[in-house]
């Protein structure tokens, strides 16, 4: 009698299933696990500054603002300063005809900044002509002052205006005087 009443039964319990499915509370069952939490945003990187292509002994001139190369006194006398009145240099082992820097390697940069320039270029200050001042293209090619053909460059030593601690330094670097010439005790 069992086997009789199995299909009957069988009807009840796929009707209740079905009833079950189709009611109001069958909404509130959760028949899915619940979504998984957001994972957290990734964390910020620190915050650090990038390299610098280019060491610097100063804050590089805005891209706006000319290089000023002008007249400053020093215990040496008259000389060739940028416009915050740090000393400028030039190397014998450069040339100046036609103009020529071979100040390229990692120590040679850290110690000697080259006078980089950005647009609008070089200016003359007070004590320099402008047919002194120029440019030349490095082997790096960015863009060095020049005065009289020499490539500039500030000793990474020097701090204040007026220092010339980088004078005569392995007998290759010499302040220029605001001419382009190097400084000599007739100049």
């Amino acid at each position: 009698m069992m086997l009789k009443s199995l299909p009957t039964m069988l009807w009840v319990i796929g009707a209740t299933v079905a009833v079950a499915a189709l009611s109001p509370a069958a909404g509130n069952v959760i028949t899915t696990a619940p979504p998984a939490a957001a994972p957290p945003p990734p964390a910020a990187a620190p915050s650090t500054p990038p390299p610098t292509a280019k060491p610097t002994a100063k804050p590089s001139t805005p891209a706006s603002q000319p290089e000023v190369i002008k007249a400053g006194t020093t215990n040496l006398g008259l000389v060739a300063v940028d416009a915050d009145g740090l000393t400028l240099y030039m190397s014998v082992l450069d040339s100046r005809d036609p103009s020529k820097s071979v100040c390229v390697s990692k120590a040679c940069l850290a110690a000697w900044i080259p006078v980089y320039v950005k647009k609008p270029g070089v200016l003359a200050g007070a004590g320099v002509s402008q047919a002194k001042v120029g440019t030349v293209v490095r082997p790096d090619k960015d863009v060095q002052a020049t005065l009289n053909g020499w490539p500039l460059y500030r000793f990474a030593k020097d701090k204040a205006p007026g220092d010339v601690l980088g004078e005569g330094l392995k007998g290759t670097w010499h302040v220029l005087n605001p001419a382009g010439k190097r400084l000599t005790s007739t100049s």
